[in-house]
């Protein structure tokens, strides 16, 4: 099995413990490619965390390229016959990022839960839904995130900001490639 292919069929078994587990409690998910909300304002406080949207990412010379959206839907590769939507490795990255304190809103996908259900790594990706019946973003606009702590996680289909210092270290693993790591010190649901 391809890497896509488990990382496909990873998220799809998160998503669906989700689906079930939200439905229970009457929340409504949110559609397939809904976007991470933008970053507000930027911070002009000394020492705060900048906020930052998804194409700062990437190099400057790039962002008049970006195109925000994910790509078309594949409904056909769990299992039905067709190939995985294979992910672009895109690993161009903005250098100057390396060693700063970022904020940046986007969607959890779990990679490791411990016994006591919570989340210590996981990708942070720029719009709901990213690996199930779309292409997985490039690694250059996934963001591998580590925290010591763990958080709980309230519901997969919230948007969350994510606050730490960003790497600009590229991290695979079997389920996925990403251009940046960021050490979170902090995880909080994304107020609309």
């Amino acid at each position: 099995m391809t890497t896509n292919r488990l990382f496909s069929a990873f998220f799809a078994a998160v998503m669906l413990l989700g689906m079930v587990a939200t439905s229970a409690q009457g929340i409504t998910p949110p559609v397939v490619d809904t976007q991470a909300p933008a970053a507000t304002p930027k911070n002009t406080v000394p020492g705060a965390a900048r906020e930052i949207d998804w194409d700062e990412l990437l190099p400057p010379d790039a962002r008049e390229r970006f195109a925000a959206a994910p790509l078309q839907a594949v409904h056909d590769y769990l299992g039905e016959g067709g190939m995985a939507a294979q992910q672009v490795m895109d690993f161009s990255i903005n250098k100057t990022l390396e060693g700063s304190n970022i904020k940046i809103p986007g969607f959890i996908v779990p990679l490791d839960v411990g016994k006591d259900g919570l989340v210590t790594e996981f990708f942070l990706v720029p719009y709901f839904g990213a690996c199930i019946h779309v292409p997985p973003p490039p690694p250059n606009q996934i963001v591998y995130v580590r925290m010591t702590k763990g958080v709980a996680l309230d519901s997969i289909y919230e948007a969350y900001w994510i606050t730490g210092r960003m790497k600009t270290t590229n991290k695979t693993t079997r389920l996925g490639a990403a251009a940046y790591q960021l050490d979170a010190n902090k995880v909080e649901i994304y107020k609309y």
